[in-house]
């Protein structure tokens, strides 16, 4: 006999395997993070923001181990990048896959950036830019001091699933001289073109000192619709979105000032851009600027972080 109790059973029963069914199908996720954590080098060190460089290695590195994809610039000082190396790889109980900027001659330091992940680095390349600061121009605060340019790593879901991957370029672009910038995008560009698969996701990550407010994004002739049009020119139909104005709109989330992301200039980011026939694709499902502020000193760094969480469904 069939009781109204056993009928409830049912539903609820139902209930349950209708929602175990759609966790199950829920695609994965990754976390990415974009930091530039100002590790100046030598006695430019003097020149840091915030003090006390050991600690904030060590709570930087602690921040990071939560995202599956790390892209950190102004990792200047060898000791500090190898000191956040250390710890991230302790965290994620050894499974550290990371490229960094090279060195080139004639250079204090290398381009600063460092991408650090627990999935498998498949291919991986690097460039550093030929047109930037000089010292003759712009003295110690030159860009010329470093070999600044851009990483690249193709990463794998997997060992197993090598062929689904994304695309990952971080970069730090000029500080100094606003002119030059236009010519960094169109290198990065070109190196976007050349390595990058048109058939699957592309993240640009990094501090690329281009203002991306509300005002800017309107008009035609501002730098961060040059760069915008140069990236998305680079991965021909696909083109390129930023994804703080895809999920956030008019929000100014700022990134140059630790007191609030209402105030300062959005120049950090996370772009993405989707293969045009949707057969691999990265959805964007949140995105934050986070302040990492701190009682010790202050904040983590003089910029903010900007953190953003996708979903990867596994290819058809």
């Amino acid at each position: 006999m069939i009781t109204r109790r056993t009928i409830g059973l049912c539903c609820v029963l139902a209930a349950a395997i209708t929602i175990c069914t759609a966790h199950a199908q829920e695609p994965p996720r990754i976390r990415v993070i974009t930091y530039n954590v100002q590790f100046l080098p030598g006695i430019a060190a003097s020149s840091n923001e915030r003090p006390e460089p050991e600690y904030r290695a060590t709570r930087i590195a602690e921040e990071c181990s939560g995202y599956d994809i790390v892209a950190l610039q102004e990792t200047f000082e060898l000791r500090h990048r190898a000191a956040i190396k250390d710890a991230v790889k302790a965290a994620w109980g050894g499974a550290l896959n990371f490229i960094e900027s090279p060195d080139e001659k004639g250079r204090v330091t290398n381009g600063g950036c460092l991408l650090m992940t627990r999935m498998p680095i498949v291919a991986q390349d690097a460039i550093v830019y030929k047109n930037f600061s000089s010292p003759k121009d712009f003295g110690f605060r030159a860009d010329g001091f470093a070999a600044k340019g851009a990483i690249w790593a193709r990463i794998a879901r997997s060992m197993e699933v090598k062929d689904d991957y994304v695309d990952v370029f971080v970069t730090h672009l000029e500080a100094r001289a606003d002119e030059l910038r236009p010519l960094q995008y169109a290198e990065l560009a070109a190196f976007i073109q050349a390595k990058a698969d048109p058939k699957k996701p592309v993240l640009i990550l990094g501090d690329l000192n281009t203002a991306g407010m509300a005002a800017e994004r309107a008009k035609q002739d501002s730098q961060y619709s040059v760069m915008m049009k140069a990236f998305g020119d680079a991965r021909g139909d696909s083109g390129m979105a930023d994804v703080w104005v895809s999920l956030m709109g008019d929000a100014l989330g700022g990134t140059t000032d630790q007191e609030s992301t209402e105030i300062g200039k959005r120049i950090d980011y996370i772009l993405l851009g989707n293969s045009k026939d949707g057969a691999a694709q990265l959805v964007p499902r949140s995105i934050e600027v986070k302040t990492y502020q701190d009682p010790k000193v202050v904040a983590l760094s003089d910029h903010n972080a900007v953190v953003a969480e996708f979903t990867w469904p596994s290819k058809p």
